[in-house]
């Protein structure tokens, strides 16, 4: 008898011991954030935790004994059953990646589900066991963290990343279909201004409407990206076999976001601004580019597009890439003119209505080993670009202060300026105004025979600071000369503040003062404007006795140009001897 109490009592503490542990698994269970289930042999629900009676909204005592018909919808409980007979039937282990365990209200899912078979001591499938966790959120940060990756977040387009990725796709699938494909590059034409007067933020609602408007034009199929700043890139693929259809189209799907561009106007009601673009396009079949290629080809072509004025389109073509490397070496061997003693001055005599030299302007020339004599209409904007016009700049400016000095102790020349042209580039230089004096005290330069010339450009660039610079160096005694007049924005109230002493009228208007009644008109107004100024006015290009009387008979009383003397080295100019200051 004790011992059947023994084993009474031993018997009771193990069955509480087991109530106890299932009523901790179920706490456990009930409180993990998945649903937990176990279904029958004849797929009936045998148990679920508490997370499976909130996504079904329906309490446990209703959802133990049905079936997947009873709970979802026909669609959803027959894709259900295919899985279940799966572990049921045939014992396989089965992983829904995107199962849609939905409740009442369809609110929930996608699920990633895990079903398992749970067999007894001799191995025979009694019931399934499932495990479906909720993936909704993790997908949400997976969507947030791909966007970031491989979109803009300003546009919401592709970004450069994502771009790259298709066109290597596309470009793999033109060498096997031998189907033509285009890559354009486009870039909004002078945005930074919009920046500058309207305001950053303006200027992204403006990307935005520009992004918005491309997107309506372009097909599905094919992929605009936003490369960075105001630049976008179309990839447009499947554009046939025939080069001059696909040409054909390429240009059409550029003439109509040329048209969509100029449509998206800024947004500021008060100072409404002009919205173009310019294109670059290039096309692509068979193995004719890479990655790389296409995209190098396609900015090469949008620089065409560019300089030939904006709001257009160009092609790419073998011309433009031959242009294209032979201003790179051109480049190249600038960054070594000055080193191998390659430049050399050219010098133009200037002279007054009697026909007496006042002056010259120093006019720089690159004497190249191989190219010869390479005008600096070719290399200057490359040296501006590079910066390589702050050391030729003051190479120049050195060249002339030394003749200067030397002119100083010849009788008949003592009187005579240089006009030296300064670049932007070179004016805004913090040390510029130390760089110039110093020049002058180490060459002996008299700064009264020292003619700086400027542009319309410069002026309009922190004109506060350009007119503070130009005061400070004609304290000095240096003169300043507005060059090309008439071929900028210049405004009239910065002429009368400036410490200007004359201005020179670009070439362009004297070619047309005998035939053409506005270039006269405004050489006229320019000649008036100045002498009322109290400047000094030079004409520059003249070329014909014809046009120098007529400039004579206008007023003009200072000349320049191939009817008195082409640009030469010093020692071959031929200067009057009884040579008179400029006149102011």
């Amino acid at each position: 008898m004790a011992w059947a109490r023994r084993h009474r009592r031993r018997f009771k503490r193990e069955a509480a011991y087991q109530r106890a542990a299932k009523d901790e698994l179920a706490t456990i269970l009930d409180n993990v954030d998945a649903c937990i289930y176990i279904k029958s042999a004849d797929y009936r629900y045998q148990y679920v935790n508490r997370r499976v009676t909130e996504v079904l909204d329906r309490p446990a005592e209703v959802i133990l004994g049905s079936t997947d018909a009873e709970l979802f919808d026909a669609s959803v409980a027959a894709e259900l059953h295919v899985d279940d007979r799966r572990v049921l039937e045939q014992g396989e282990k089965v992983v829904a990646e995107e199962e849609r365990f939905l409740g009442a209200d369809d609110r929930l899912g996608p699920f990633l589900t895990v079903k398992l078979p749970l067999r007894d001591a001799n191995g025979v499938i009694q019931a399934l066991c499932g495990i479906s966790t909720d993936i909704s959120e993790f997908r949400d940060i997976q969507e947030s963290k791909y966007r970031l990756t491989f979109y803009d977040p300003l546009t919401g387009l592709p970004n450069r990343r994502l771009l790259f990725d298709r066109l290597e796709m596309v470009v793999r699938g033109t060498r096997r279909s031998e189907r033509y494909a285009a890559l354009l590059f486009i870039d909004l034409d002078d945005f930074k201004v919009i920046n500058e007067t309207q305001g950053l933020q303006r200027g992204d609602r403006l990307l935005r409407r520009v992004a918005h408007s491309l997107e309506e034009t372009v097909r599905e199929s094919d992929t605009l990206a936003r490369l960075g700043a105001d630049e976008f890139v179309l990839l447009i693929h499947d554009l046939g076999l025939d080069v001059e259809r696909a040409a054909h189209a390429a240009e059409r799907v550029a003439e109509k976001l040329l048209v969509q561009i100029a449509s998206a106007q800024s947004d500021d009601n008060t100072l409404p601004l002009p919205v173009s673009a310019s294109i670059g396009i290039t096309l692509f079949a068979n193995g004719q580019a890479n990655v790389d290629g296409a995209m190098r080809q396609a900015d090469i072509a949008l620089q065409q597009a560019k300089a030939a004025g904006g709001n257009t389109m160009r092609f790419f073509n073998s011309d433009m890439q031959a242009d294209v490397m032979a201003r790179v070496h051109l480049e190249a061997d600038l960054h070594q003119a000055i080193v191998r003693d390659e430049l050399r001055l050219h010098y133009q005599i200037q002279v007054d209505e009697r026909s007496r030299v006042t002056g010259v302007e120093a006019l720089i020339r690159w004497e190249h080993p191989q190219r010869g004599l390479v005008p600096p209409s070719q290399f200057i904007p490359l040296a501006e670009k590079n910066r390589m016009i702050l050391p030729i700049g003051y190479w120049v400016l050195e060249r002339a202060c030394r003749q200067l000095a030397t002119w100083a102790g010849d009788h008949n020349r003592q009187a005579l300026t240089i006009a030296v042209n300064v670049s932007s580039v070179q004016f805004h230089q913090t040390d510029f105004i130390a760089r110039v004096q110093h020049t002058l005290e180490s060459t002996g330069a008299d700064p009264s025979r020292l003619v700086l010339e400027v542009t319309e450009s410069l002026l309009m660039e922190d004109p506060e600071r350009v007119r503070n610079i130009m005061l400070r160096l004609s304290k000095l005694g240096i003169r300043f000369a507005l060059d090309d007049f008439g071929t900028g924005y210049s405004s009239l109230n910065y002429l009368k503040r400036l410490p200007l002493h004359g201005l020179k009228i670009d070439k362009s208007f004297i070619d047309g003062v005998l035939e053409d009644p506005v270039d006269a008109a405004i050489v006229s107004t320019t000649i008036t404007l100045a002498a009322s100024l109290k400047l000094g006015v030079t004409a520059e290009g003249v070329e014909t006795e014809a046009q120098h009387q007529w400039l004579l008979e206008h007023g003009c009383g200072a000349f320049q140009g191939y009817l008195f003397g082409r640009p030469m080295p010093m020692d071959e100019l031929v200067l009057d001897a009884h040579a008179s200051p400029m006149t102011t």
